[in-house]
């Protein structure tokens, strides 16, 4: 875990963010799997490291933006962004949102920011393209990361739930 210091030090530090290429697949397997390894650690049961494959990374770069985020020219952290999302925000997805998922930041770089940096990252990229509202959802039993979102500004909507799972709908007016 960081300081505080190191925290502020490194909110200001050099962070570049641009759409994934094929030929970062192997940095995004490492980023993807040790976040997924982290999480089972924390009896958090939502990602299976097997489902990082190649294959995997192509369908998302052809399905939404996959953005890749590095410092000091180490892969830092990524997400995705999709114009739509149906089958979570049914009637609410009327064209008019950025829809952010699959956020993942390194643990070397924990407690520095980095997710604040990334979600800030993507409420202007989102903006840019005039959408009015910057939405996310997360698991609805993960307490920590529903108080993160909140904390970052988004409002929470409502619960969904599907076959053994519930995510929580939250979004920004931007």
């Amino acid at each position: 875990m960081s300081t505080s210091r190191e925290a502020e030090a490194w909110a200001g530090a050099d962070l570049e963010i641009r759409k994934a290429v094929p030929a970062e697949t192997p940095l995004l397997q490492e980023l993807y799997v040790e976040a997924a390894r982290w999480r089972v650690s924390r009896g958090i049961l939502l990602w299976d490291e097997k489902t990082f494959t190649p294959e995997y990374f192509a369908e998302l770069m052809a399905d939404c933006e996959l953005f890749i985020a590095y410092s000091g020219g180490e892969a830092v952290g990524c997400f995705t962004l999709q114009w739509s999302d149906k089958l979570l925000w049914g009637e609410r997805d009327r064209g008019d949102a950025g829809y952010l998922h699959r956020l993942v930041v390194t643990r070397k770089r924990s407690g520095l920011r980095l997710g604040t940096r990334l979600l800030e990252w993507a409420e202007d990229y989102i903006r840019q393209t005039g959408k009015t509202y910057f939405r996310l959802d997360c698991m609805s039993e993960n307490a920590r990361l529903n108080a993160y979102y909140r904390n970052a500004g988004f409002v929470y909507l409502e619960t969904v739930t599907g076959d053994g799972w519930s995510a929580n709908l939250y979004e920004k007016k931007l």
